[in-house]
């Protein structure tokens, strides 16, 4: 029967090391039940188990629930990500050659994209912080990885998994320093990482239009009209008539993908 409280719950989210203790002794029961149904053997049952009881130590302070109940849905919620996601490497990292923290940067961002691996697999080349960014090699290696033979558990955006480790930036200042106005502008960032990240994912045709309609680098901007149809035209050998089917057809494409990855919509 469980005896964890609310009250030290909270303790711990203090960095009380007693409560810290009594929260890790409280979720051992259900970490180690866990990691025996997705290990195959006992040398990966103790890998998964401790891998799991570092991701419900880290994830203490990220509980922002009310009750008992919630707080253990969501430990068993962080325990099990982490131990598919570890199930997932095993599983690929041979056949693809993607390695370890190229996968765990590319499942970041799948949930970021909220499960759309095209714009994942975009993103993960630029919104994560210097020194997490994939190549675009890595990246389709790691996309391979995780579309792999259990890609039915890919995580969504209700897991409760958090990922402002993997690809939250660090406003390139010390923390204590950090201002609202460097939150806006990593929160702008980050908005347009997805759009071009979204972008990216959609034709090469209606992904070029929509670049030069709106003048995203590295398009020049054209703006529409006449003169626009006409020289996209002449750039993608088609004509005009075309283009302007192919704009509207684009931006409906946009708007139903950056839905998707956001969950905005109007």
């Amino acid at each position: 029967m469980d005896t964890l409280t609310l009250e030290t719950i909270r303790q711990a989210q203090d960095k009380d090391l007693a409560a810290v203790t009594e929260v890790i002794k409280a979720t051992e029961s259900r970490v180690t039940s866990m990691a025996h149904k997705f290990a195959s053997s006992s040398d990966q049952r103790d890998e998964f188990a401790q891998v799991a009881r570092v991701a419900v130590w880290e994830a203490i302070a990220r509980f922002d629930g009310d009750t008992v109940d919630s707080f253990f849905a969501f430990m068993t919620r962080t325990a099990e990500m982490t131990m598919r996601d570890a199930v997932r490497t095993e599983k690929n990292q041979g056949a693809t050659g993607a390695d370890h923290a190229a996968l765990k940067t590319f499942a970041a961002c799948a949930r970021e994209a909220n499960g759309d691996l095209d714009v994942a697999q975009a993103l993960c080349q630029t919104l994560p912080p210097k020194g997490r960014r994939l190549s675009p090699d890595r990246a389709r290696a790691a996309r391979m990885a995780y579309e792999g033979p259990i890609s039915l558990d890919m995580p969504n955006a209700e897991t409760g998994a958090d990922i402002s480790d993997m690809i939250a930036s660090d406003y390139g200042i010390p923390d204590d320093l950090v201002e609202p106005a460097d939150i806006t502008r990593d929160q702008r960032d980050r908005k347009i990482k997805t759009v071009r990240a979204v972008l990216d994912s959609m034709g090469a045709k209606g992904s070029y239009i929509l670049k030069a309609t709106y003048g995203i680098d590295p398009v020049v901007c054209l703006g529409t009209g006449a003169e626009a149809d006409e020289e996209l035209a002449e750039i993608l050998d088609t004509k005009p008539a075309t283009v302007r089917v192919l704009r509207n057809q684009a931006h409906k494409s946009f708007e139903s993908r950056y839905s998707k990855v956001t969950g905005l919509t109007r």
